[in-house]
Protein backbone atom coordinates (compact mmCIF):
# COMPACT_ATOMS: atom_id res chain seq x y z
CA UNK A 1 0.00 0.00 0.00
CA UNK A 2 1.39 3.56 -1.21
CA UNK A 3 1.13 6.71 0.56
CA UNK A 4 -1.02 9.06 -2.34
CA UNK A 5 -1.22 12.11 -0.27
CA UNK A 6 -0.16 13.38 3.43
CA UNK A 7 -1.39 16.54 5.26
CA UNK A 8 -0.95 18.27 8.60
CA UNK A 9 -3.46 18.49 10.70
CA UNK A 10 -3.90 21.66 12.62
CA UNK A 11 -5.61 22.67 15.72
CA UNK A 12 -8.00 25.27 14.31
CA UNK A 13 -11.07 22.92 14.12
CA UNK A 14 -12.77 21.82 16.88
CA UNK A 15 -16.11 19.69 17.09
CA UNK A 16 -17.71 18.10 20.02
CA UNK A 17 -21.01 15.79 19.91
CA UNK A 18 -23.00 13.74 22.07
CA UNK A 19 -22.50 10.50 22.13
CA UNK A 20 -25.24 7.78 21.19
CA UNK A 21 -25.25 4.34 22.91
CA UNK A 22 -25.66 1.78 20.62
CA UNK A 23 -27.61 -1.31 21.92
CA UNK A 24 -28.94 -4.12 19.66
CA UNK A 25 -32.46 -3.20 20.67
CA UNK A 26 -34.88 -4.37 18.25
CA UNK A 27 -37.54 -1.47 17.40
CA UNK A 28 -35.89 1.04 20.19
CA UNK A 29 -35.33 4.50 19.27
CA UNK A 30 -31.88 6.51 19.92
CA UNK A 31 -31.32 7.32 22.94
CA UNK A 32 -28.86 10.70 23.53
CA UNK A 33 -26.40 10.24 26.30
CA UNK A 34 -25.66 13.73 27.82
CA UNK A 35 -21.84 12.74 27.72
CA UNK A 36 -20.13 14.91 25.07
CA UNK A 37 -16.55 14.27 23.38
CA UNK A 38 -14.26 16.33 21.49
CA UNK A 39 -13.91 14.10 18.15
CA UNK A 40 -10.00 16.39 18.31
CA UNK A 41 -8.65 15.37 21.23
CA UNK A 42 -10.00 11.59 20.67
CA UNK A 43 -8.33 11.47 17.70
CA UNK A 44 -5.31 13.58 18.00
CA UNK A 45 -5.02 13.33 22.06
CA UNK A 46 -2.07 15.89 22.59
CA UNK A 47 -0.24 15.02 20.26
CA UNK A 48 0.91 18.16 17.76
CA UNK A 49 2.48 15.86 15.42
CA UNK A 50 -0.03 14.00 13.84
CA UNK A 51 -0.45 14.00 9.90
CA UNK A 52 -3.24 12.75 7.76
CA UNK A 53 -2.37 10.63 5.25
CA UNK A 54 -4.39 8.88 2.26
CA UNK A 55 -3.50 5.66 1.27
CA UNK A 56 -3.54 3.74 -2.50
CA UNK A 57 -3.40 -0.21 -2.95
CA UNK A 58 -4.72 -3.15 -1.37
CA UNK A 59 -1.94 -4.21 0.39
CA UNK A 60 -3.58 -3.92 3.98
CA UNK A 61 -6.89 -5.20 3.31
CA UNK A 62 -6.95 -7.35 6.20
CA UNK A 63 -6.23 -4.86 9.00
CA UNK A 64 -9.21 -3.15 7.18
CA UNK A 65 -7.09 -0.34 5.27
CA UNK A 66 -8.70 0.33 1.80
CA UNK A 67 -7.74 2.15 -1.24
CA UNK A 68 -8.19 6.13 -0.51
CA UNK A 69 -9.44 5.62 3.07
CA UNK A 70 -7.38 8.31 5.49
CA UNK A 71 -4.88 7.97 8.07
CA UNK A 72 -3.97 9.76 11.25
CA UNK A 73 -0.59 8.86 11.90
CA UNK A 74 1.62 9.60 15.19
CA UNK A 75 5.07 10.90 13.56
CA UNK A 76 6.84 11.35 17.48
CA UNK A 77 5.36 7.38 18.31
CA UNK A 78 8.32 4.81 18.72
CA UNK A 79 6.81 1.81 16.94
CA UNK A 80 6.54 -1.33 18.36
CA UNK A 81 6.21 -5.11 16.77
CA UNK A 82 2.97 -5.55 14.85
CA UNK A 83 2.19 -1.84 14.90
CA UNK A 84 0.86 -0.11 11.60
CA UNK A 85 3.96 1.82 10.46
CA UNK A 86 4.05 4.15 7.62
CA UNK A 87 7.45 3.87 6.46
CA UNK A 88 10.06 5.19 3.96
CA UNK A 89 11.65 2.22 1.56
CA UNK A 90 14.48 3.41 -1.04
CA UNK A 91 12.39 6.91 -1.13
CA UNK A 92 8.72 5.34 -1.37
CA UNK A 93 6.52 5.68 1.62
CA UNK A 94 4.35 2.66 2.30
CA UNK A 95 1.82 1.39 4.71
CA UNK A 96 2.75 -2.31 6.52
CA UNK A 97 2.99 -4.01 9.84
CA UNK A 98 6.08 -3.75 11.69
CA UNK A 99 7.51 -7.48 12.68
CA UNK A 100 11.06 -8.93 13.22
CA UNK A 101 12.42 -11.97 12.43
CA UNK A 102 16.04 -12.81 14.23
CA UNK A 103 16.18 -9.41 15.44
CA UNK A 104 15.35 -7.94 11.52
CA UNK A 105 12.77 -5.75 10.93
CA UNK A 106 10.83 -6.21 8.19
CA UNK A 107 7.52 -4.89 6.79
CA UNK A 108 4.26 -7.44 6.37
CA UNK A 109 1.57 -7.08 3.85
CA UNK A 110 -1.93 -7.75 5.84
CA UNK A 111 -2.89 -9.10 2.01
CA UNK A 112 -1.67 -13.42 1.32
CA UNK A 113 -1.01 -11.42 -2.18
CA UNK A 114 2.30 -9.67 -1.00
CA UNK A 115 5.60 -11.46 0.48
CA UNK A 116 7.03 -10.00 3.53
CA UNK A 117 9.76 -7.03 2.97
CA UNK A 118 12.84 -7.96 4.74
CA UNK A 119 14.91 -4.97 5.38
CA UNK A 120 18.54 -5.94 3.40
CA UNK A 121 21.72 -3.93 4.85
CA UNK A 122 21.77 -1.31 1.57
CA UNK A 123 18.05 -0.79 1.77
CA UNK A 124 17.69 3.13 2.89
CA UNK A 125 14.81 2.56 5.56
CA UNK A 126 13.10 4.73 8.08
CA UNK A 127 10.46 4.90 10.23
CA UNK A 128 8.09 7.49 9.58
CA UNK A 129 5.09 7.49 12.11
CA UNK A 130 2.72 5.23 13.56
CA UNK A 131 -0.84 4.68 12.10
CA UNK A 132 -3.79 5.34 15.28
CA UNK A 133 -6.84 5.60 12.89
CA UNK A 134 -7.96 4.99 9.68
CA UNK A 135 -10.62 6.98 8.55
CA UNK A 136 -13.01 5.86 5.48
CA UNK A 137 -16.58 6.07 3.35
CA UNK A 138 -18.99 4.12 3.93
Amino acid sequence: MKVKEILKLEGKYHFESRLINASPKIGGKIKVSKQEIDLKSFLLGNNSDMILVRVSGESMIDKNINDGDFLIVDTLAQAKENDVVIASLNGELTVKTLIYENSKPMLEAANKKFFPIEIGEFYQFELQGVVRHVIKRI
